[in-house]
Order: C-alpha cells, then sequence, then structure tokens
C-alpha cells in the first residue's frame, strides 16, 4: 500500500454510527501519552472524538482547528459514512511547511513528498502543513472514514470525495464543495483531449490513478462535484458501496446519471467546460 494519499439532494438515510470506534478511555490515555512525550515542544494535545489532534499552534487558532474537525466529521458523518474510524487516528497539524517537515521526520522518520499533507494508514495519523489553510485538512479527514466505511474503494473515487471537500461550505445541513483551483486545469485537458472517457478513468487501477500521465485528481474531483451538484452524491456512494460486483464505480454511475456513460461523457464534459470559479 501507498503510505501516502494525497491531496479531497436525495437525502439518504444512514444506520447510526457504529461503536467500533476508539473509546474514551483509549483516546484519554493516548492525549496523556502524547503530553508527556512532548512535554517542553510547544505542542498542545486535544481529543476530538474520533482523532487525538496534536498542533503546535495555540490560543484561538487551536480552537479553530478543533472546531473545524468537528464539522467536518460531524457533516461527512451524515452524509456518507455509517462507522467512524476503528482505529486510534492522530491529526498532526503543524502551523507552516517548515515545522511540518522538521515534524514528519523527527516523528515518522519521512520526509513528505508534498508541502499541504497526507494520510499514513500505517502511522495511523493524518499529517499536515496547516499554514495555507484547512481544505488539506477536510481533504484527509475523508480518507480514514472512506478506509473504515467501503475498504476496497477504488482511488479515483477516494480522492474524488476528499478532493471535493478541498474547499468545504456548509449548505442546508449538508457538506458542500464548491468549485476550487483545480478547474483550469480539468478544463485544459478537456480542450486538449488529454483525458480519456469517463468509463476508462473509472476502470484504472490504484497505480494508474496516481501514476496518471493526466491530472487523476480534478478529473475524479469535477466528475463527483457533477454529481454532488445534480443532487446525486449520496444516491451514488450507496450504490456504488454495496455493489459487490461492480468495482469500479460504472454500473452506479450511469444507473444514478440515468444514461450510458459514452453519452454521459459528452453531457460531462460539456457541463465541466462551463465551469466558472
Amino acid at each position: 500500500m501507498m503510505k501516502r494519499l494525497l491531496l479531497i439532494a436525495s437525502i439518504i438515510a444512514l444506520p447510526a454510527i457504529a461503536a467500533a470506534e476508539p473509546s474514551a478511555a483509549d483516546l484519554k490515555a493516548r492525549q496523556s501519552e502524547l503530553q508527556k512525550k512532548l512535554a517542553g515542544e510547544g505542542f498542545f494535545v486535544v481529543v476530538e472524538a474520533p482523532f487525538v489532534v496534536i498542533t503546535d499552534e495555540g490560543g484561538a487558532a487551536l480552537s479553530r482547528r478543533v472546531n473545524f474537525v468537528k464539522w467536518t466529521t460531524g457533516l461527512i458523518e451524515k452524509d456518507f459514512f455509517s462507522k467512524r474510524p476503528d482505529k486510534l487516528i492522530e491529526i498532526w497539524l503543524f502551523k507552516n511547511e517548515r515545522t511540518y517537515r522538521k515534524g514528519a521526520k523527527k516523528y515518522f522518520n519521512d520526509e513528505p513528498e508534498t508541502p499541504y499533507g497526507y494520510y499514513s494508514p500505517e502511522d495511523d495519523a493524518l499529517i499536515m502543513n496547516i499554514g495555507p489553510g484547512a481544505g488539506t485538512l477536510s481533504h484527509e479527514l475523508v480518507h480514514p472514514y472512506m478506509e473504515a466505511n467501503f475498504p476496497n474503494v477504488p482511488a479515483w473515487f477516494n480522492e474524488g470525495l476528499a478532493s471535493l471537500y478541498e474547499q468545504p461550505r456548509e449548505r442546508e445541513g449538508h457538506m458542500w464543495g464548491t468549485t476550487n483551483w483545480r478547474l483550469p486545469g480539468l478544463q485544459s485537458m478537456i480542450r486538449n483531449k488529454s483525458i480519456p472517457p469517463v468509463a476508462k478513468m473509472l476502470e484504472t487501477t490504484r497505480d494508474g490513478f496516481y501514476e496518471a500521465s493526466y491530472d487523476s485528481y480534478a478529473y475524479a474531483r469535477f466528475l463527483v462535484q457533477y454529481l454532488q451538484d445534480h443532487g446525486k452524491l449520496r444516491d451514488f456512494y450507496k450504490k456504488f458501496a454495496a455493489d459487490t460486483k461492480d468495482r469500479t464505480g460504472k454500473t452506479a454511475l450511469a444507473a444514478v446519471v440515468g444514461m450510458e456513460l459514452d453519452a454521459f461523457d459528452v453531457v460531462f464534459r460539456k457541463w465541466a467546460g462551463a465551469l466558472r470559479r
């Protein structure tokens, strides 16, 4: 498994949150352990179930980050995820790129490939530079929830949903991803005809997605935004996660958009080409 998962209308009734998450005692014990380990190093350690948050930001920034974690997880649980992560995950929020890279090396013996952040399933940790803003945090929070709820999810949907929430808002009590900085890249690829048809993108393997010659993140993100903007995203997720035969998402996508994917490819490109930030 790759260590890094980089930079993320009809209401579906989902089951109540399962009880497999770390207990309050587990979280408190980890908080105490980290407070002792990091004593004198300028870190604050806070429990925000189901996570433990570690940050070198204090004061109002600390409260703002913890509230953002609570807001994000509450909305994605409501819309998609019936289970919380079933392992204790730490969220490390570094105030700038310098402390992020230093901390990743010191505490995880890692040299990040991205200046923003990543989820490390092996370390059970989200590790990020929070300086540029909270978009990376809302992106990365999707990954451990997806891991717990849809363990064989293809990379395109895992990263597509996470990338949708890089610039999140709340709309009528639900998480809403707004058109973001990835749009120009997608529109350029559409004009240059440098991306495959939607059906082909959905068929990509994990390695094929992360090593694609085109901007696979932008492609997947705006496919998911299309579903969101047309009131079909939660219906798609429910159908896709329940489909034990087609693990690409093609069957579920064709069902929710109501057409064959060759025809949808034309519709999607026209829609994406007309988007504005």
